[in-house]
């Protein structure tokens, strides 16, 4: 009994008390990418606060409101690109637990048989981190690379690392205005385009995870439905943001990528499966993917996803263009029912990264819903050069660690950056 008392004094109880503050107050979160330059640096480790947008609640995806983030204000969310249940399928898997940092834990009622029936969803899913630059009821738009609130250009903290002199017709560079939906406002869907309606579906999502979002494409020739297609000459530019389709291109087509350039088009067969499959849901699960890298932890699946840009169903909506007698439809669905409209549920941004010519936000993948903010980024504890020397599994390396530092980003308040 000492020896077990002692145990929890000096073990369970620190571990619990971090647990908890961990899960109710503080958030770690290290910058991957180049992305938020020269405002937060590749390598920089901070802190974000949980309880300064909202205290969450145990077991659930839900939390109690306190304050919203402001335009300015860096921000830590969900990424609204991924679903919260895996192959966005609420009835084949069962939420078990929350496991903090080591992501969420389902339960597979439909396992093939010599499968895992435990499905460890790693990251739950992952976290960005970008500046808000606009919220609900605000109209933004991006003209030349320029950033413009309510018609007005914006000069914000962070300018961006990288800025082009020849700009281009992307969203980079160009993104029409926008009004960010607000709370309880019903957005009719016949009147958006194929663009909108895909950052609307996007929404609805996040807003209603534990409902069937699809979005659903419908390909008509001389008014007869077609099951699949084959597109024999599609062109698509280049740009990075569409790998996804370029790589399927390349693959489909045997075209070994050679001085090619940002702008230059790609011309080839792909099939209309390939938007129908991804557009439906917007995702693609890992350990369907043969190409993927498979895990396993604890004896149970490891999921993850490759996401969809909605940009390629504008590529897709301009190739049917092109060919007599073809017309193209979508519809949304939510559990398998088709919907014609949609209400808005809570407050809504718009995210941009500071490093405006190297920032994959908001431009591309739409609005984040205020159920997927988790952190307002406050504190920089740690900072290492990201072409740093150390590893942490060679000890022999960690010689390099004193030269590696940056020690000047240390215990910087971000918000003063």
């Amino acid at each position: 009994m000492k020896i077990l008392k002692s145990f929890v004094r000096e073990f369970a109880v620190p571990i619990a008390t971090a647990l908890v503050v961990i899960f109710f107050a503080i958030q770690a979160y290290r910058i991957p990418s180049g992305s938020m330059e020269n405002t937060l640096y590749e390598g920089d480790f901070l802190l974000g606060l949980k309880f300064v947008y909202g205290i969450p609640i145990p077991f659930t995806y839900s939390k109690i409101p306190i304050s919203e983030p402001d335009v300015g204000e860096i921000v830590i969310f969900r990424y609204p690109g991924e679903p919260e249940y895996p192959d966005y399928n609420t009835k084949r898997y069962a939420h078990i637990a929350n496991a903090l940092m080591l992501g969420n834990f389902f339960w597979d009622k439909e396992a093939p048989e010599g499968s895992p029936k435990l499905i460890h969803y790693a990251d739950g899913p992952k976290d960005y981190i970008k500046r808000c630059v606009a919220k609900s009821g605000q109209l933004v738009a991006v003209k030349g690379g320029k950033l413009f609130l309510n018609g007005v250009e914006q000069h914000l903290r962070g300018l961006g690392k990288y800025t082009e002199r020849n700009r281009e017709n992307t969203p980079r560079d160009y993104l029409k205005e926008i009004k960010v939906p607000v709370p309880d406002e019903t957005i009719i869907f016949d009147t958006l385009s194929i663009h909108d309606l895909w950052w609307i579906r996007s929404l609805m999502v996040q807003e209603m995870p534990d409902s069937l979002v699809e979005f659903k494409i419908i390909l008509t020739k001389n008014g007869q439905k077609l099951q699949n297609y084959t597109f024999e000459n599609f062109r698509v530019p280049i740009e990075n943001h569409k790998y996804l389709l370029l790589n399927t291109l390349f693959s489909r087509n045997k075209i070994i990528p050679q001085n090619l350039r940002m702008g230059d088009t790609i011309i080839g067969a792909i099939d209309l499966d390939f938007f129908s499959k991804f557009a439906r849901t917007g995702f693609l699960t890992r350990y369907n993917n043969p190409n993927m890298l498979q895990k396993s932890i604890f004896g149970s699946r490891l999921v993850g996803y490759d996401a969809f840009d909605g940009s390629q169903l504008e590529d897709l909506e301009a190739n049917v263009a092109l060919e007599d007698s073809l017309e193209l439809k979508w519809q949304i669905t939510v559990n398998g029912k088709p919907v014609n409209q949609y209400t808005v549920k809570d407050q809504v941004y718009f995210m941009m990264g500071d490093n405006r010519d190297n920032s994959a936000d908001g431009r591309y993948w739409g609005f984040v819903s205020a159920r997927n903010i988790k952190a307002k980024a406050f504190i920089i504890y740690f900072s290492l050069d990201k072409e740093s020397r150390v590893e942490l599994l060679k000890p022999w390396t960690w010689v390099y660690l004193p030269a590696d530092i940056r020690w000047g980003r240390i215990a910087r308040i971000i918000h003063f950056i």
